[in-house]
Order: structure tokens, then sequence, then C-alpha cells
């Protein structure tokens, strides 16, 4: 023990040579220490410090305590691993988007209203009202359009005619049975008129599948069943409520949601085949993100449902939006080497765009066999990374351990200690370090640079 004295006079020197400027705050706190402290310690060292066994250090607790040695327990990882951030997108989530087509030709000659809440208003419970414009809010059923369909006002009609047809063929057919029965007709006269009674109710069938098939209610098919009925009963004059509603076709929202296109005006002449609006809820957006090829392993790991959290690039400091992975993509963006990554992310507050860009995080649960413990605990010099364990804490004896360094953090670092036979650096067997054990997190280095000098010492001698 005849280098102690010397050793631990020359220590910051030392330290900072085998710890690198890292350990300079620390080796600087030790120079400033009271000499009326440290002198009684070190003359008490020879008959105290020694080593005791491969990598193991004794102290004496009153040269402990003038260092500063203070322990902490090793934990298992239990911090997340997150992958690097995907870029992506924002996107209109297909299954809550709507693209309204008038189900008949004809033409436009009414626009829906919304109330205007932004306009003055003429009373306390009633607001102005406007026509639908670009981005209004609709519920589902609200009326978008109003068109005039001359197609839609001929097939009614055909169902009138066929009904009122139906009931004349019928009424035939009910006198010539009760000829025939007095012997008055011929029971060919009779066929016949069950032919037409037939032909008839066939064509009322026609008639009714061909309005179902243009989407019409049961409601409004019976509609059109009372209008025969009151043409057959001669009630006649004209309705003029029925008349304007006789032709007419009702655009209506199929689900709630904003406007995100509004294609016509009143006098416009459309097809079924025209976008007439275009209706999405914007509640629910979807995310398209790129994932590298090398990280798609581990995604796919990953238990499901996948969460993620997404952040706009150009509001990094806002709050990030939970959502979760509905699908990896099964194919490789040649060019980029990447996969696309498609989830949803809420919107409720409506604060998100569809087509922002975006970066979404995915954090991966810690591998096993990782331990966590204070950055401070590290000591490294470009070699190797190494901690020192105190396997008894009723004893001041320090045991160096080499470990693998996964990843580090401001005030954690991740290490994964190397299995039992594994060669470190210099081909030196170590043991894994385990949570539980505690480390030493304040005068590591100088106990690192007081044990190489011992057992440089011992080599000598």
């Amino acid at each position: 023990m005849r280098y102690f004295r010397a050793s631990m006079v020359g220590l910051a020197t030392l330290g900072l040579v085998g710890a690198g400027a890292a350990a300079m705050p620390r080796v600087k706190s030790w120079w400033k220490l009271d000499q009326e402290q440290v002198q009684p310690a070190l003359a008490a060292a020879p008959e105290q410090v020694r080593v005791t066994g491969r990598d193991t250090l004794t102290v004496p607790p009153d040269v402990a305590r003038v260092l500063g040695v203070e322990t902490a327990e090793a934990v298992a990882a239990t911090g997340p691993l997150p992958l690097p951030p995907l870029s992506g997108t924002l996107a209109l989530d297909p299954n809550y988007l709507a693209r309204v087509h008038a189900r008949f030709a004809g033409e436009v000659v009414e626009i829906g209203t919304t109330r205007d809440d932004e306009a003055p208003t003429l009373s306390a419970e009633r607001k102005a009202v406007r026509p639908l414009r670009y981005g209004d809010a609709v519920e589902k059923g609200h009326l978008l359009a109003v068109l005039w369909s001359k197609d839609l006002g001929e097939k009614k009609s055909e169902l009138v005619d066929a009904v009122s047809r139906l009931r004349l063929s019928r009424d035939t057919l009910t006198r010539l049975q009760e000829a025939f029965e007095r012997g008055a007709v011929p029971e060919r006269s009779i066929r016949e008129a069950e032919r037409n009674v037939e032909g008839d109710r066939v064509a009322v069938a026609r008639a009714e599948r061909t309005l179902r098939s243009w989407r019409l209610s049961e409601a409004e098919i019976d509609a059109v069943r009372a209008e025969a009925d009151r043409l057959h009963d001669g009630k006649s004059g004209t309705d003029r409520k029925r008349e304007e509603d006789w032709a007419r076709v009702d655009v209506r929202a199929p689900l709630a949601g904003t406007i995100l296109e509004k294609n016509v005006a009143v006098g416009d002449l459309v097809d079924p085949s025209a976008d007439l609006f275009k209706v999405a809820d914007l509640t629910r957006l979807t995310v398209w993100a790129n994932a590298y090829e090398e990280d798609l392993p581990a995604l796919q790991a990953l238990p499901r449902p996948i969460h993620w959290t997404v952040r706009l690039k150009s509001d990094p400091k806002a709050e990030p939006r939970p959502g979760t992975v509905s699908k990896i993509g099964d194919l490789i963006d040649p060019n980029q080497h990447t996969a696309p990554v498609v989830g949803h992310v809420d919107n409720v507050k409506g604060q998100l765009r569809a087509g922002q860009f975006i970066t979404a995080t995915i954090e991966l649960p810690p591998p096993s066999g990782e331990v966590e413990i204070p950055t401070a605990a590290l000591v490294e010099d470009g070699q190797e990374s190494v901690v020192f364990v105190q396997p008894d804490p009723s004893r001041p004896e320090y045991t160096l351990r080499r470990v693998a360094v996964a990843r580090r953090y401001h005030d954690l670092v991740y290490v994964r200690s190397l299995p039992d036979g594994v060669k470190a650096a210099g081909g030196r067997a170590i043991t894994p370090l385990k949570p539980g054990e505690r480390v030493v997190t304040a005068a590591a280095v100088e106990l690192k640079q007081a044990l190489e000098d011992e057992q440089t010492t011992a080599k000598a001698e």
C-alpha cells in the first residue's frame, strides 16, 4: 500500500487522464477538500486501504467519506426504447368520407340552409339562415340540395298507371266471373281477364322495384299508391304541394361531418355521376408514415394494438396526439427502402388538418437483460465501460464490473452486462451486473484510478 498516499495526492491529474473531461468537476472538488480532513485519512490509509481479490478495492470509511463515495441501486430497465421518429402526413380517413351524388338527373332548384351564428339575429330565439357553403358542419340526414327530376316524375307516374290498370283489371275479372256463373260469357273471356290481371300485377311490381332501386323509401312508394287511389276515387283537383313534390329529389348528407366541397348552384343541370358535395368526418384522421426497413422487425414484434404519438412538424411544441397503428405495409419503396405504416389519430378538437406533415413516435419495450443506472456511475476511458459495485452495503468493498452501454441519456444510462465467460477489452472476463446491486455514483473515477495504480504497482514488484 506504499503507493496509496502518493496516488491520492496526485489523484486529480491521473483521474483526468483516465476518465476524460467529464470527471473534471468531481476531481477539482476533491482538490478543494479541507486538508485538515484529508491528511488524517491519508495517514491511516497504509494500514487500512488494500486490494482484496481481483478488481476489488477495500477503502476505509474515513477515506470513502472524504472522497464522497455514494452508491445507488441498479434496477431493471423500465424506460421505453423509442424508434427513430417516423415522418409522414395526415390524410382524410376514407371510411369517414362521403361523395354525395344525385340519384337522378335533374335541375338544382334549391340549396340546403344552415343557421348563421355569426350574422345579426332578429331575436334571441331565432338565428338568420343562409345557404350551405364550404366548411359548414352538417348532421347525418341534413338537406344539402333539392333537385327537380323529370325521370323520377315519369317513374312515379308509371307506378300510378300500373296500379290503376291493375285495379280495373281486377274489377273486370270479378264482373266476368259473375257473368260466367250465369252462363252469359264463355270461359275464354275469363282466362283472358286473368292474364290481364297477372300482367298488370307484374307491371306494378316492376315499377315498385325500379323506385326501390333508386332508393326511394317505402313511405314515398306508399305515397305514390295513395295518389293512384285518390285518382281512382274521383278526387280531382290540383294539390299544389303534391305537384311540387312529385318530381322532387332531396339530396341529404349520408354522415355527420364538414362540407369539404360544394360543386352546385341553383339552376345547375346535374347527373348521377357528378360529385355535388364532399362531406368528411374530421374528428378522425388517417396517418401515413414511413418506417425504414431495418426497423420493421421491431415493429412487427410489438403486441397489438400498436400505440404511437403524433406531432406536427410545423408546431413541435404542441401537445402530442395519441393514436394507434392499424397496418404495416407489405411493400418496400425501392427508392427509400421504407414501408408505409398506416394508423389513425383523434382530432375531436379540430386542430389537425389533412395534408400536414407529422412525425410519429413508437416506443418499444426495453430489451431483456438491460439494467438502468445513473450516468454518474459509468466510467469510460475509450476502451471499456466500467462501474463499481458494492456487493455488501455493510462492508467498504468495491468491485469493478465491465459493462456494455446500450443507450444513454442525460441522467440515466442503460447497460447490458456481458455474460459470464465473454471477454471484455484486454481479454478480461467479467461478471454481469444484476438488478438490485449497488453501484458507486460518486468518486467512481477515483476508485478506478486507485485500483489501476495498485495493480500496476503489484506487477512491478
